[in-house]
C-alpha cells in the first residue's frame, strides 16, 4: 500500500544488488553495482542538479549577450526611452551583487522544489524532506551575519534587529510575505508560470482590455472636492519608503527585452501582454517578471518576490537602506544631510546615475532611486531633506557638545516621529475616514506615545499590498504639473507625461521650482477616488513619442498575476465579505460596485472568480468618509496596523 511504499522510500530506494551482467562482446563479464540511494542523497542530488542548471542557463545567456554586445545589438541604457525609464523605476537599487546572490538562491530553491516534488512524489515541505532540503541548500544560500544589540537606541539602516526575536522581519532584501497563499499558473503552483488562466481553463483577458473597460476616462479626469495633489504624492512618498520590488535582469547586462516589435520574446523572465492593434506603436507591451527572494534558510516552496527596501515607516527613502548609502547622503558634519544648490536634493556623481533622462541634465541622489519619477514626488523629498537639516541646525545650537553622529541620529529619530504622526493622524484619516481610523485605534496620541508593540506581529509589507492595494493612488494622479507664484497666482502647467524622470521643472529658478510646484500641490484638487485613471498614465506612461508608452493600470494587473496574487473574490472572503457570484450589482453579485463598473468587469471577464484584485478593488464604491471600498479598506488598514504594532 501507499504507506508501506513511502516507508520503503524513506529508508532505501534501491537495495544493494551485486550482479554480473554478461557482456556478449568477447567473453568479458562487466560487474554492475547498484548502491543504496536514500531520500537525503536524492534531495542532495536534485538540489545540486538544480544549481547546475541555473548556472548553465546564466552562463549561456551571458555568452549570448556578450556576442550581441560585440555585434552592437544591445540597447543603450542612457537612451531617453520608455523601456529605460521603466528599468530606472524597477531596477535593483541596493547592492546589486547581494541582491543577485539572493535572487539566484531563490531560483535554485524553486527549481529544486519542483524536481523534488516531481521525482519523489512528495511535498517538499513534508517532515521527511524539509530538514534535508534546507541542509543541502546551505552551500547556495547567502548568509546574513546579524548581531543585535537589545540596548541600541537607534534604528539600523537596513531594518534588521527591529524585531529581536526575528531580526530579518521587515529588513531590506527579504521576501514579501503574504496574507493568502499564491495562485500561480503551473501545475505545482510554484510560480514557474504566473497566474494566466481563468477558472474556466481559458486564458485570462489581456490587462489592456480590462483597463479599457474599467479604468478609461476622458481628458478631463474627475476631481476630488476635498483633497489636493499633495495627498496623492505624500502617499507615493510613503510607498517608496516601504516597498520596492526589483525586476529580473539580463546576465552580463542589466536590461532585457521581452517584445520584438509586435511579437513576445519567449524566455521565462518575460511576461508581456497584447494590446489591441492601433492603440500603441506595437501590440506587444513589455513586461519583465519580478526578482524572486528566498525564504529564511532557502527552504522549499512557491516563488516569493523581493522587497529591497525596509518595510518600516523609517524614512528610508530619505536616509537610505544601508550604511553605505546613508553615509554617502551625509555631510558627516553637524548631523546634516547633503543638499544641492538652493536646497534641492544633492546631485548624483557624474555619470553614475540612471535615475533621470539623459539630455545633458544632472540627476539627483536620495535614499530611494525613484525620487524623480515625477516632479511632485521630488518636492516631498526636498521638503523632508530641508526639514532634517533645519532640525539638525537647531540641535547644533541647543546641544553644542553633541558630535555629528549624535545630532544626525537624533534629528533622524525626531523627523521619523513627525512623519509617522502625519501618517497616522492626517494621511490615514483622509484615506480610511476619520471615524474608521479612530475605531481602528491606530491614531497617534496628542501627548506621549503609543505602547502597542507586539513582537509576534511581522510588520513586513505584504505582497498584495505592494502589488495592488497601495496602487490605489493611481486613480488620484493629475494629468499635468502646475506652479503658483509667491502670491498664489496661477503660473502655468505642463502635461505630466512630459516630466517623468525629468529634473528640469525642479531645477527651474524663474518658473516652477520646488516652491512653486509645492504651492500648486496644496491648492490643486487631486483626481477623484472613482476607479478611473487619467489617460496621462493609462495611455502615455513614460512616453517619449506618440504610441510608445505604457498603460499603468494594465501593468498593475500583470504584476499581480506575476506575483500569483489571488483573485478579487478570494480577498473578499479573506476580509469577511461575500464573494460575487455574478456580474450584476444585486444580491450575491458585485454589491459594492456601481452599474458602470460592474458592467465593465462583466464585459471582459468570463467568471467573477477571475476578476483581478486591482480592478475589482479599486472600482468599488468608496465607503462613507473613505476613499476606498470595503475590500481595499480592509487590506489597507490591516497593513498599516501591522506597520504600527510590529515596529519596536
Amino acid at each position: 500500500d501507499r504507506g508501506a511504499r513511502m516507508a520503503s522510500q524513506k529508508h532505501t530506494w534501491l537495495l544493494w544488488l551485486l550482479c554480473y551482467c554478461c557482456n556478449v562482446i568477447g567473453e568479458i563479464q562487466v560487474p554492475s553495482v547498484f548502491r543504496v540511494v536514500t531520500i537525503e542523497s536524492n534531495i542532495e542530488h536534485l538540489i545540486n542538479e538544480a544549481a547546475l542548471e541555473v548556472d548553465l542557463r546564466k552562463s549561456r545567456v551571458n555568452a549570448e549577450n556578450r556576442q550581441r554586445q560585440q555585434d552592437g545589438n544591445m540597447p543603450n541604457l542612457h537612451d531617453y526611452s520608455p523601456h529605460n525609464m521603466m528599468y530606472s523605476f524597477l531596477r535593483r537599487s541596493e547592492d546589486a551583487v547581494i541582491e543577485g546572490a539572493f535572487g539566484k538562491a531563490a531560483e535554485i530553491a524553486l527549481l529544486a522544489t519542483s524536481k523534488v516534488e516531481t521525482r519523489l512524489n512528495m511535498p517538499a515541505t513534508s517532515p521527511d524532506i524539509l530538514p534535508h532540503f534546507k541542509k543541502h541548500m546551505l552551500p547556495y544560500c547567502p548568509k546574513r551575519h546579524i548581531m543585535c544589540n537589545p540596548h541600541e537606541k537607534y534604528r539600523t539602516a537596513d531594518g534588521t534587529c527591529n524585531n529581536l526575536q526575528n531580526p530579518v522581519w521587515g529588513a531590506a532584501i527579504t521576501p514579501q510575505p503574504r496574507f493568502l497563499p499564491p495562485i500561480y499558473g503551473d501545475p505545482q503552483n510554484l510560480g514557474i508560470v504566473p497566474r494566466i488562466n481563468s477558472v474556466t481553463g481559458e486564458p485570462l483577458p489581456s490587462p489592456r482590455m480590462i483597463s479599457n473597460a474599467v479604468h478609461k476616462t476622458g481628458v478631463n479626469h474627475p476631481r476630488s472636492r476635498k483633497y489636493t495633489v499633495a495627498l496623492t504624492h505624500f502617499g507615493q512618498f510613503i510607498d517608496h519608503d516601504v516597498i520596492s520590488t526589483p525586476i529580473l535582469i539580463d546576465e552580463g547586462f542589466d536590461q532585457m527585452v521581452c517584445c520584438d516589435g509586435d511579437q513576445p520574446v519567449n524566455r521565462p523572465e518575460c511576461f508581456p501582454f497584447f494590446t489591441p492593434p492601433g492603440e500603441f506603436k506595437h501590440s506587444c507591451m513589455e513586461f519583465i517578471r519580478s526578482e524572486a527572494a528566498p525564504t529564511e534558510g532557502c527552504g522549499p516552496g512557491p516563488r516569493h518576490q523581493m522587497n529591497q527596501r525596509t518595510s518600516y515607516l523609517d524614512l528610508s527613502q530619505v536616509y537610505g537602506n544601508n550604511q553605505n548609502a546613508m553615509r554617502f547622503l551625509r555631510t558627516m558634519h553637524g548631523g546634516e544631510l547633503k543638499e544641492g544648490p538652493t536646497g534641492l536634493l544633492p546631485d548624483a556623481p557624474s555619470g553614475s546615475s540612471l535615475d533621470c533622462i539623459d539630455d545633458g541634465q544632472d540627476c539627483f541622489y536620495a535614499g530611494d532611486h525613484r525620487h524623480s519619477d515625477a516632479p511632485t514626488l521630488n518636492v516631498i523629498h526636498v521638503l523632508f531633506l530641508r526639514e532634517h537639516n533645519r532640525i539638525a541646525r537647531n540641535f547644533q545650537k541647543i546641544n553644542p557638545h553633541w558630535d555629528d553622529e549624535k545630532i544626525f541620529q537624533e534629528a533622524k529619530k525626531l523627523l521619523t516621529a513627525v512623519y509617522q504622526h502625519i501618517i497616522y493622524d492626517e494621511y490615514l484619516p483622509a484615506i480610511l475616514g476619520e471615524k474608521f481610523t479612530s475605531q481602528l485605534g491606530i491614531r497617534s496620541k496628542p501627548k506621549g506615545y503609543n505602547n502597542v508593540y507586539d513582537p509576534k506581529v511581522d510588520a513586513s509589507t505584504r505582497n498584495v499590498f505592494a502589488a495592488a492595494v497601495f496602487r490605489m493612488g493611481h486613480t488620484q494622479i493629475e494629468s499635468f504639473v502646475g506652479f503658483l507664484t509667491e502670491d498664489y497666482t496661477q503660473g502655468g502647467r505642463t502635461p505630466i507625461e512630459n516630466e517623468f524622470f525629468n529634473t528640469r521643472l525642479i531645477r527651474s529658478k524663474n518658473v516652477y521650482g520646488v516652491d512653486g510646484i509645492a504651492r500648486w500641490m496644496v491648492t490643486m484638487f487631486q483626481g477623484d477616488a472613482d476607479g478611473l485613471i487619467t489617460h496621462s498614465v493609462r495611455d502615455h506612461l513614460f512616453q517619449t513619442e506618440p504610441g510608445n508608452g505604457f498603460d499603468l493600470p494594465a501593468l498593475n494587473m500583470q504584476r499581480a498575476r506575476d506575483h500569483g496574487i489571488p483573485s478579487y473574490n478570494r480577498w473578499r472572503e479573506f476580509c469577511g465579505l461575500r464573494p460575487a457570484l455574478h456580474f450584476g450589482t444585486g444580491p450575491m453579485g458585485l454589491v459594492d460596485h456601481d452599474l458602470e463598473s460592474a458592467k465593465g468587469l462583466g464585459k471582459v471577464y468570463r467568471h467573477p472568480d477571475d476578476i483581478d484584485i486591482f480592478p475589482g478593488g479599486i472600482s468599488e464604491k468608496p465607503l462613507p468618509g473613505s476613499l476606498l471600498g470595503p475590500t481595499f479598506q480592509c487590506l489597507f488598514s490591516l497593513q498599516f496596523l501591522n506597520y504600527k504594532v510590529g515596529d519596536r
